[in-house]
């Protein structure tokens, strides 16, 4: 295909790239998506219902065996992480687009909240989110689907936080709960982060994918680990190169617009790689910003036995996973910190029973005693806005390299006196409301760790302190653009995935746009 030159080259298949190369298909533009992973059939590769005892060490693998996938970031599948990741679809706040000039702390991104506001919808209406219209200052309605029903347990921790005056609501998930565009409705069968096997819930593949192929002006290129993107003596991107993953060989796609939507630090290590005499630093990197401002959700965490529920007869209710969480209610609170967070719960894989090596006891008392507790099983994860800092980035390590030959990317994360301050709060919020909620606490993190990969290709107004501009557009090379986690300024403490695809939808429609009238 090297002679083929497409109007766009698509680098990753996930909630941002495949949602950009759905949109760009229908709007008539020729697109090319390079995939590093291997195309999955989502009905039959996954192990969704499989239980420990049927593996050695009692670890579960993603894929059945014998199918390929996942073993590695650059090596996922058509669909990326939208084919394992909780689904969970949170609409950003207008607060969260202005933390620095509301707060004095972070950065603000070059647009607003009415700028993503028509593509949120779009995506809602595209993908189908089920919620509840809440009405909350920091987390907009948009169109849902109803609402799954809280779990007995949720109720429980509804109640407790409620005599502390913190509201609980019905979780927002990209998951069908009734029949709409040719999916079935969740049936609550197993773990969503397994895989869902009848696609209830959204996967880019299945979703934006496979439909966007019936336009004729999509083509796939799946096994294709992109080591480079090329950029001319003239300074315009001219397509990527790719390592076959199975046979090694190398190859090119060509393109006159290149999207690097690859996952956040994925996104920011091929820029890195993507080394020229013009950009001797990564490509794009004028500003020396790319791998700086990384800024990854954190969480903690509380484990804890529900008091009321032990000893109650044992429930199936992975299925969907949490049905509840409790949003941020710290930006009208007096606190001696920037910016909040919000706590996801009752998300535990009940197919694992870890915390069982914690009950004391042994022989039949033992194992009663756990049994007692399954039910009562409740884990609470906080997630805390991280603000920028300089020791938290994104490199290369030149001394490791992959399966590929490719240098492994190496997240750099230190946590500044502001995300100390919101980890002991959090951590301390979620044990006041699960001792509300009449639970006997387990264990408590001590630290925090990262989830929610973000920055590292921050978006900004100033060329001298951005990689990318509002419209996620390279400031040093016109027909070069970012879309995923890694151009957020700011993280929020929501989950990024449904501000991503709405970015997703809003580049895209820049983009067909500027190749019609000739810009691009």
């Amino acid at each position: 295909m090297a002679e083929t030159i497409f109007d766009v080259v698509v680098v990753g298949s996930g909630a941002s790239g495949g949602t950009l190369a759905a949109h760009l298909a229908r709007a008539g533009v020729k697109v090319a998506v390079v995939e590093g992973g291997p195309k999955i059939n989502t009905r039959t590769d996954f192990n969704t219902h499989a239980m420990p005892f049927e593996f050695p060490n009692r670890h579960i693998p993603t894929m059945k065996p014998g199918k390929q996938g996942f073993e590695s970031e650059r090596s996922r599948g058509l669909g990326g992480k939208t084919l394992t990741w909780n689904a969970v679809a949170w609409r950003f706040g207008p607060r969260d687009f202005k933390g620095r000039t509301l707060e004095g702390a972070g950065q603000d991104w070059p647009l607003e909240y009415q700028d993503l506001a028509p593509y949120y919808e779009q995506i809602e209406r595209e993908v189908g989110v089920c919620g509840n219209l809440d009405g909350l200052e920091d987390l907009p309605d948009g169109i849902f689907q109803p609402p799954v029903p809280m779990k007995c347990t949720d109720i429980a921790v509804k109640n407790g936080a409620a005599r502390l005056g913190v509201k609980v609501i019905h979780v927002r998930k990209a998951t069908l709960s009734r029949a709409a565009h040719g999916r079935p409705a969740c049936h609550f069968c197993g773990n969503c982060m397994a895989g869902c096997d009848v696609v209830a819930k959204y996967n880019s593949a299945d979703v934006h994918l496979s439909p966007a192929l019936k336009t004729g002006k999509l083509t796939m290129f799946t096994d294709s680990v992109v080591r480079e993107v090329v950029v001319s003596k003239e300074n315009r991107i001219t397509g990527v190169r790719f390592l076959n993953r199975n046979t090694k060989r190398e190859g090119e796609v060509r393109g006159r617009v290149v999207v690097v939507s690859c996952a956040c630090v994925q996104s920011v290590a091929l820029l890195m790689m993507s080394r020229s005499r013009l950009y001797p630093n990564g490509l794009g990197n004028s500003s020396g910003a790319l791998g700086r401002h990384f800024i990854p959700h954190f969480t903690g965490g509380v484990e804890c036995f529900l008091k009321d529920f032990i000893g109650k007869p044992a429930v199936n209710d992975e299925g969907y996973l949490d049905h509840a969480y409790v949003p941020s209610f710290m930006h009208n609170r007096k606190r001696d910190y920037a910016r909040s967070f919000g706590i996801q719960f009752n998300y535990q894989n009940r197919r694992a029973v870890g915390w069982a090596r914690s009950v004391p006891g042994f022989g039949k008392s033992y194992k009663q005693a756990v049994k007692d507790r399954y039910p009562a099983f409740l884990t609470f994860s906080p997630y805390g806005e991280m603000l920028p800092n300089p020791n938290c980035f994104v490199d290369l390590d030149w001394e490791k390299m992959d399966a590929y030959g490719l240098p492994m990317a190496r997240r750099n994360v230190s946590y500044s006196e502001n995300d100390w301050k919101i980890f002991r709060d959090m951590t301390s919020w979620s044990q006041r409301i699960l001792e509300s909620a009449g639970a006997e606490i387990l264990s408590v993190s001590q630290e925090p760790r990262t989830n929610h990969e973000l920055g590292g290709c921050r978006m900004g107004a100033d060329a001298r302190e951005s990689v990318v501009n509002g419209n996620c557009q390279s400031h040093d090379v016109k027909n070069l653009f970012v879309v995923d986690g890694s151009v957020f300024p700011s993280a929020s403490e929501k989950n990024p995935t449904h501000t991503m695809m709405a970015l997703a939808a809003r580049t895209a429609r820049f983009v067909a746009t500027g190749l019609k009238k000739g810009e691009l």
